[in-house]
């Protein structure tokens, strides 16, 4: 008998806790994320953002609404749950605190109720549908969305967030000119390393209209709280902001006549969303691929398609077409996956006939 196939008889265990939960579940995680979205709706209030307030109220409440007409209709309350909520609140986020409080309302709950009724077998649809949302919204209502913050002329600059800074257009809070020196003067100056006035201000408060733009550092939080027990993969958004950071610090500058290796990896990380997108969109339920090369191969096109679209930062709309995109690579991704899973599961199944009497004994 061979010696893998003894062992593998021998070592058969009977345990009095044959479950084992690596992951939280759905519901778990749905409710984590509801509060960790709330965190930052309550420092809305106490920065008296008033009307982003107002934008993700309605847009939740479409959300809830699409869901309640869908269990009236079709008498299928699987799809009452936290996620229908999470996704209304997501739209709002994404969505700038100028935009017409009730056609967020009407996009919310006619986007949700048009693919419960496409994908009714499934309450994770294969696309992200707060992107497909806003989205829409963008379309409906473009004029409310901003421009991108960084003109062509400073493309080619070193450090365009310190002109942008030095312009206005992010706030200095007063924490931070004490807290940049002490870094400066007593860590980073051990690593030649001098970080801008106002890059902490970005980080705790860009004052984007686009909520979700605006609380970086409750979001990096957001991160923490999600990975530390597997609630969500950080590989994907690891890869992701890797790839594109990478890109912006080595090619950004230096494809608009400016020097090699100069991007301004701050502006790119704490503009545009970057960060939101990455714990809270880019791996959503059901929306990218299942096993560890198709995650890695997914994450690496997000990171090249946001160079791309996103470039340096300060885009409004540059990261939801980034996970569209992604999101129908990904259907490419899983039909390979698929394919390759039925192939193992034959060659499997083509087992000699002393391996099934090994079998047959062990049971």
């Amino acid at each position: 008998m061979n010696k893998d196939k003894s062992d593998l008889l021998q070592n058969k265990r009977v345990s009095l806790k044959p479950y084992i939960y690596e992951k939280p579940s759905i519901s778990a995680v749905s409710l984590r994320i509801l509060v960790l979205l709330s965190l930052q709706i309550i420092v809305l209030f106490f920065t008296k953002s008033y009307n982003a307030i107002i934008v993700i109220s309605c847009s939740a409440i479409g959300s809830l609404l699409a869901s309640l007409i869908h269990f009236f209709l079709t008498r299928k309350n699987k799809f009452l749950s936290l996620t229908n909520l999470i996704h209304g609140i997501l739209i709002g986020m994404l969505l700038p605190q100028n935009y017409p409080p009730f056609t967020a309302l009407l996009v919310s709950f006619g986007t949700l109720i048009i693919f419960k009724y496409v994908f009714e077998s499934s309450e994770n649809f294969w696309i992200n549908i707060v992107s497909v949302s806003v989205l829409i919204a963008y379309f409906i209502g473009k004029v409310y969305f901003p421009e991108f913050l960084i003109t062509p002329d400073l493309f080619s600059v070193k450090n365009p967030s310190v002109q942008l800074i030095n312009n206005g257009v992010f706030p200095v809070y007063d924490f931070d000119i004490t807290l940049t020196n002490f870094l400066n003067s007593n860590i980073l100056n051990n690593f030649k390393v001098t970080l801008p006035q106002g890059i902490l201000s970005m980080l705790w408060d860009t004052n984007s209209v686009i909520p979700a733009f605006r609380f970086n550092l409750l979001t990096i939080i957001a991160s923490l709280v999600l990975f530390s027990d597997n609630s969500f993969s950080m590989l994907i958004p690891s890869i992701f902001l890797f790839v594109y950071l990478f890109l912006i610090r080595l090619f950004f500058p230096y494809v608009s006549g400016g020097e090699f290796n100069q991007g301004d990896v701050l502006l790119a990380l704490l503009t545009s969303g970057t960060l939101f997108t990455a714990v809270f969109l880019i791996q959503w339920f059901g929306t990218h691929p299942m096993t560890i090369i198709g995650k890695i191969i997914y994450a690496v096109i997000a990171g090249l398609y946001a160079f791309i679209t996103v470039g340096c930062g300060t885009s409004p709309i540059g990261m939801i077409y980034v996970i569209i995109i992604c999101n129908i690579i990904n259907l490419l991704i899983r039909l390979i996956e698929e394919k390759r899973m039925d192939y193992l599961m034959h060659k499997m199944t083509r087992i000699s006939p002393i391996d099934k009497e090994l079998l047959n004994a062990g049971n």
